[in-house]
């Protein structure tokens, strides 16, 4: 009986003491905060706008003309006018683009038209490759984008800007080492082939 009244009473504390605590509270130190970090990237509209004053051949050029907001974070604001574009793929790389100037067409999905360019053959031995194309991209979806328009590339998925109307300028930010999604072949990896 004893037994008996000392285990009632230990599971009625415990069971009080752990009503008691707030729902998703942990017991531990909280003293404790992670590490110092540096402080995030940044650059205001005025240094981007000023800085996007490029060389025109630049930003005619088939990549168009692009500020690096900060190294090594493949975070860019890119500026490009009417004329030929590349369609490309990042074969790891998650890609989002914000409109903030102009408006044109993109297509993404499909497949990039042969040839790729020189540089950037396919099945290509870097696993972080991008392959190019000035042929365009079969059988993707077009649409047409403008100001405050997001687009979201997954990786191993074509994309080209067809047509610009003058210009267009968006922010691009690469988010590298992002495999595709189950069943989208590694560009890196020829057809046929395993891993």
């Amino acid at each position: 009986m004893q037994r008996f009244i000392l285990l009632m009473l230990s599971t009625t504390f415990v069971s009080s003491g752990l009503h008691a605590q707030k729902p998703g509270s942990v017991q531990g130190d909280h003293t404790r905060v992670p590490p110092a970090r540096v402080p995030s990237p940044y650059m205001s509209a005025a240094d981007i706008q000023a800085s996007l004053k490029l060389d025109p051949k630049l930003v005619s050029s088939y990549t168009g003309g692009a500020v690096t907001i900060a190294q090594g974070l493949n975070a860019v604001v890119r500026r490009r006018v009417t004329g030929p574009q590349y369609a490309i793929t990042h074969t790891r790389e998650l890609e989002y683009i914000v409109v903030t100037k102009g408006s044109g067409t993109m297509v993404t999905g499909g497949t990039l038209i042969p040839p790729t360019i020189d540089s950037d053959i396919y099945p290509n031995p870097d696993p972080n490759a991008t392959i190019r194309s000035l042929g365009g991209v079969k059988g993707g979806l077009a649409r047409k984008i403008g100001v405050g328009d997001v687009v979201i590339n997954p990786p191993g998925t074509p994309h080209w800007l067809s047509e610009i109307e003058g210009e267009i300028e968006y922010v691009e930010i690469r988010v590298p080492n992002v495999d595709p999604a189950p069943g989208i072949e590694r560009a890196e990896i020829a057809p046929g082939k395993a891993k």
